[in-house]
């Protein structure tokens, strides 16, 4: 019969397994032993309990544990077992935050413990040293006791050592070592049946996946980790904080706030002191991403001071880097930001954070340039300017690449300066190569914004139209030279959209009755969160670009006759690069902001008229004479491709006097044309669809119908998602009349309402062959969402990265049943054999200024 003491033994190597089976052991052991008199086992029971309560991220109870089992052991006179639960007290202490009093229980118990033993204290000796941030110290100590452990085959503390080594290695930005160390602890742990462990370090193999820049590889592990922490009721909260920091690389910043917030409510629910200063430091970084100074500022102040009270030097260092980050982007450039940076820059070298380092020697050195002090600049770029080198992750890269561009500016070098700019754009590319999901790709562009920017001043200033015109094209919309990788073959992904499809339904069925849809709505919620995630782990289709160098003589060719505008805004103001035949030209038009406010005017204004109110068109021709009137000597009489920027692609252009008459093609950018132009026209038959509840929509197809003869028409219960997809999947022309609704928070939710259910734009990420031309007549169909870098997110942009040649939509709403007689004439003249935009053009001519018809636009090849 096994003794109290085994039993408990047996209740320590089920923490790593199941805490919550762990802890009801413990408790049997302890009462066991209080009867019988037996305090070791007494002891040794306490400290399981205080193990399972740190492995549930419950470190007030677990401390409470731990130090009665240090009292049982001290007053039974048992200074071994005391020992031992002292060593696991001390990284309770760290977790709370008290690192000296962590590092005063370990040395306590070192006097008492012998070989694998005093390993065991050397690695959580090694552990609090690297939550105090000295790694070199704790590398040294992960080491020897690695080295105790191999030797006696202890492999449960070999796996220990590797895993938090590897998280260490991750930290220092050693990608290579710390994939070994953690592959081998995930061996390790799978070998010895410890299911909890393995997760930790998928977890820990997540976090150092996005330290290294490896987007889809750390979601992928950080969602395996997250899922079985759920489903065994365990809390989720710190990895949380490193999902929170990946978010944060791949620029979504407002979702990466969330889950800041999220995990600082949870871990100060749970006291973990060390943790909460660290999440509230992530909170600050996200907040400052975002755009909210004061709320970054209050983050990081609170984590600094925390910091400081449990001395970790390097941890402050951090903090303090994001309050500079913060003055730096309120615009305060003077000799205290100087001195701050340049201080900041050697504290975090020192303290072993080489990307931060790198950064704030890169606001420095911005900063000395501002000052006139070149020599000082020069410096700090040239040590920056090191981490170019591949292996580093991209985001350091595309820095360091800005580095040297400004180094080469300084010194007059304007044509190295060039060729740095475009290393770091490529090594942006090379970046967004290894994502697959859309999202992920347009958030990539706010890693060379910055960079961007500098090329563009640099065009500007140069004067050149050419120059302008190249780096604007470098710059935007290069997600879209990727065709998306729709969303993963995966059952539950599958179940999950179905699922979405039918509480939309029913959510829309109960809000038209006038029921309370908050259930529901919670549900879709969930639905879309799970799904966004899932899509985010899919891989890229495709090893590389369909784009290329932007050749104007191509552009020249295959315009045949008509112009290209492309608009570009550089520090507030807008330029427009304007090729007519093979003559290029610059211009520049003013201020962003008026043309902005002139924009909104008029989609208010067409809002207006579509719900039958009179609203004169004056705001019309203000925003033609900012933004066509000073190109009218360049333009001619032909048809325009207008290269769009920001709350442009919101414009009805068709509604400007200089685009009446003319056929209009509006892109993301001129590689995104000539790509779609360029493109053989594939695909056969017509596909027409009707979406229910919208009036008119059924006669709408009926009436195309009638026209085409052989088209592929499904209204009623046969508009359903799935037979839509498959039947404009290699079409020629498909053509939708549904609700449209457009989600500015995420745009691939965006939706277009079917029988059972919404349309989304991940659903057209799944079709094989897009049709060549995709008529959409909802409304806010055409609309899109910008991010940086001119980056969009829609249907329409979905659909022309996909391959489709040519989208006709809407950027306004549209009455229902008032868009039917423009659809008409419009396809009246597509099968008479016009372009889509000549089409287009001439259906609104047709109208009489009908704003129905002002609504739509041509988006791709025309």
């Amino acid at each position: 019969m096994a003794t109290l003491q085994e039993l408990a033994d047996d209740a320590m190597r089920m923490v790593q397994t199941d805490p919550r089976l762990a802890r009801a052991e413990a408790l049997r052991v302890r009462a066991a032993a209080r009867r019988a008199g037996d305090a070791g086992a007494e002891s040794a029971a306490e400290r399981v309990l205080g193990l399972a309560g740190r492995e549930s991220n419950d470190v007030g109870p677990a401390a409470r544990h731990l130090r009665r089992a240090v009292a049982i052991a001290d007053e039974a006179g048992l200074p071994v077992a005391a020992a031992r639960a002292r060593m696991t007290l001390s990284l309770v202490r760290a977790d709370q935050g008290d690192i000296a009093g962590a590092m005063g229980l370990g040395e306590a118990a070192a006097p008492y413990l012998e070989g694998v033993e005093a390993a065991r204290l050397g690695h959580q000796l090694a552990l609090v040293a690297q939550r105090r941030g000295l790694f070199a110290e704790a590398l040294r100590g992960y080491g020897s006791a690695l080295a105790v452990f191999r030797r006696e085959g202890d492999l449960h503390w070999e796996a220990r050592v590797r895993n938090n080594r590897g998280v260490l290695y991750a930290y220092r930005g050693n990608p290579g070592p710390a994939e070994t160390d953690l592959r081998r602890a995930e061996e390790l742990y799978a070998a010895l049946g410890q299911d909890l462990a393995v997760a930790d370090v998928r977890w820990n193999r997540g976090f150092a996946a996005g330290r290294d820049g490896r987007v889809v590889t750390a979601l992928t592990h950080l969602a395996a980790a997250e899922d079985h922490y759920v489903k065994n009721h365990l809390s989720p909260a710190m990895i949380m904080m490193d999902r929170c920091d990946v978010l944060l690389s791949a620029g979504l910043y407002e979702e990466a706030r969330d889950v800041a917030t999220a995990a600082v409510r949870e871990l100060a629910r749970r006291r973990m002191a060390a943790d909460l200063a660290e999440a509230r430091l992530l909170l600050a970084a996200a907040a400052l991403a975002c755009g909210d100074l004061t709320a970054a500022r209050h983050a990081a102040r609170l984590a600094e001071r925390a910091f400081a009270r449990q001395v970790r030097p390097g941890w402050a260092a951090v903090a303090r880097y994001t309050l500079l980050r913060a003055d730096w982007a309120a615009g305060r450039h003077g000799p205290a930001l100087l001195r701050a940076a340049v201080d900041g820059a050697a504290a975090l070298r020192e303290a072993g954070w080489a990307g931060p380092a790198a950064d704030a020697a890169l606001i420095a050195a911005r900063s000395a340039l501002a000052a006139g002090r070149p020599d000082q600049a020069t410096a700090l770029l040239r040590h920056t300017g090191r981490a170019r080198r591949p292996g580093n992750p991209a985001a350091l890269r595309v820095s360091a690449w800005h580095a040297m561009a400004l180094l080469r500016i300084a010194s007059g070098d304007r044509r190295g300066a060039e060729a740095a700019l475009r290393a770091g754009v490529r090594a942006l590319d090379e970046h967004r190569l290894t994502l697959g999901a859309t999202e992920l790709r347009v958030r990539a562009a706010e890693h060379g914004f910055d960079l961007v920017m500098t090329a563009l001043r640099l065009a500007v200033a140069s004067g050149s139209a050419r120059s302008l015109l190249i780096w604007a094209e470098r710059g935007r919309a290069a997600a879209q030279q990727l065709r998306p990788a729709g969303p993963p073959e995966d059952p539950e992904l599958a179940a999950e959209f179905a699922e979405l499809r039918a509480v939309a339904a029913v959510r829309e069925q109960d809000l038209a009755e006038g029921r309370d849809a908050r259930r529901h709505q919670q549900r879709q919620a969930h639905l879309e969160r799970s799904i966004r995630d899932r899509v985010r782990t899919t891989r890229p289709v495709l090893p590389g670009s369909r784009g290329g160098a932007l050749r104007t003589g191509r552009l020249t060719e295959h315009l045949a006759g008509r112009s290209l505008v492309e608009l570009i805004a550089v520090d507030g103001t807008l330029y427009a690069v304007v090729l007519t035949g093979n003559r290029l030209t610059r211009h520049e038009l003013g201020p962003v902001e008026a043309v902005n406010a002139e924009i909104r005017a008029l989609r208010f204004a067409l809002h207006r008229m579509s719900l039958g109110h009179p609203a004169g068109r004056s705001g019309a021709d203000r925003l033609d004479r900012m933004l066509l009137g000073p190109l009218r000597p360049v333009l001619g009489d032909d048809g325009l491709v207008i290269a769009v920027s920001g709350r442009l692609h919101g414009v009805p252009w068709q509604m400007l006097p200089t685009c009446a008459g003319r056929t209009v093609s509006v892109v993301p950018s001129a590689l995104a044309w000539l790509r779609a132009a360029t493109a053989a026209p594939a695909g056969e038959g017509t596909v027409l669809v009707a979406g229910p509840g919208l009036p008119g929509a059924a006669d709408e197809i009926r009436t195309l119908g009638v026209r085409y003869g052989a088209a592929h028409a499904l209204a009623g219960d046969q508009a359903r998602v799935a037979d839509v997809l498959q039947a404009m999947d290699g079409s020629a022309c498909t053509h939708i009349a549904a609700h449209g609704t457009f989600r500015a928070d995420n745009p691939q939710f965006s939706t277009l309402g079917l029988a059972d259910g919404p349309l989304t734009v991940y659903d057209l990420e799944t079709l094989r062959r897009p049709p060549a031309l995709v008529v959409l007549s909802a409304c806010d169909s055409g609309l899109s969402t910008v991010h940086r870098g001119d980056e969009i997110m829609g249907f329409a942009a979905a659909l022309l990265a996909l391959g489709t040649r040519s989208v006709i939509a809407t950027v306004a709403p549209v009455r229902d049943g008032a868009a039917r007689d423009v659809m008409v004439c419009l396809h009246d003249e597509l099968r008479a054999g016009s372009s889509p935009s000549v089409a287009l053009a001439a259906a609104q001519r047709a109208s009489s200024g009908d704003p129905a018809a002002s609504a739509f636009i041509c988006h791709g090849a025309g």
